[in-house]
């Protein structure tokens, strides 16, 4: 999600054409296992990706037999007596249905991960009494509608306008929504700095632009623009 923050930087210098590039040579050059999830080559280069079954881990995407998309929720190696090989017992979730299965490898068993589509959307507002997104594909202008409570918990103090996040999707299918890790804030209203303090080392509580209360350094004014992580809530940086 790093790449995000990457391009809604690209975006405000160089407008929604920037953002567009930049979300084509992520999808081009970013075909990489992270925590389960293959990203994808163009469509013109995917290929079929197997693994293992000894290789996947809690969080792993793959496909079954019937096509579907599975989740690994579990997974659990047992080792065989003496020169045993053991077995591999996996259980999955349907990210479609939601239901759960079980499946017992053996560790060298070959099985198909599943293969995905980021894709780099820009966030323009929301509506539904704030319930969901609508999110602006830079390249096709195609608008999406999605539920904000899919960026987390907090994501209504961090979707601002103009922010750039990433959507996963399997087959067209989406399955994912995610934040940068970090977006750029305004401050809204800081308390005064604390007297007999340097102003570096104390922090002292704000209210950013989205309602969000957090501590920031003792330097950091109203009106300021700061960078906040997405995750925790906290201050990284301020910006100018």
């Amino acid at each position: 999600t790093r790449l995000c923050h990457v391009l809604r930087r690209l975006g405000q210098a160089g407008g929604l054409n920037t953002v567009a590039a930049a979300a084509t040579v992520n999808t081009a050059l970013t075909q990489r296992a992270t925590g389960g999830v293959v990203y994808a080559w163009p469509r013109l280069f995917r290929r079929s990706l197997t693994s293992q079954a000894n290789e996947l881990r809690v969080g792993s995407l793959v496909m079954d037999k019937e096509g579907e998309l599975l989740e690994v929720v579990k997974w659990t190696h047992t080792h065989g007596q003496a020169r045993g090989v053991g077995n591999v017992q996996v259980e999955y979730k349907n990210l479609r249905t939601g239901g759960r299965t079980g499946e017992r490898f053996s560790p060298s068993d070959k099985v198909e991960r599943a293969v995905l589509d980021a894709e780099a959307y820009q966030y323009l507002y929301s509506t539904g009494g704030g319930a969901v997104a609508v999110l602006m594909h830079p390249t096709t202008f195609e608008q999406r509608e999605v539920p904000v409570a899919s960026f987390g918990p907090h994501a209504a103090h961090f979707l601002i306008e103009g922010c750039v996040v990433q959507m996963l999707f399997h087959n067209g299918e989406e399955i994912s929504a995610a934040l940068p890790d970090e977006v750029e804030v305004c401050v809204r209203d800081a308390a005064p700095a604390m007297k007999g303090e340097s102003v570096s080392s104390q922090h002292k509580p704000a209210v950013l632009e989205t309602g969000l209360g957090c501590k920031v350094p003792g330097f950091v004014e109203a009106g300021d623009l700061v960078v906040v992580n997405t995750k925790t809530g906290e201050f990284v940086r301020r910006v100018r």
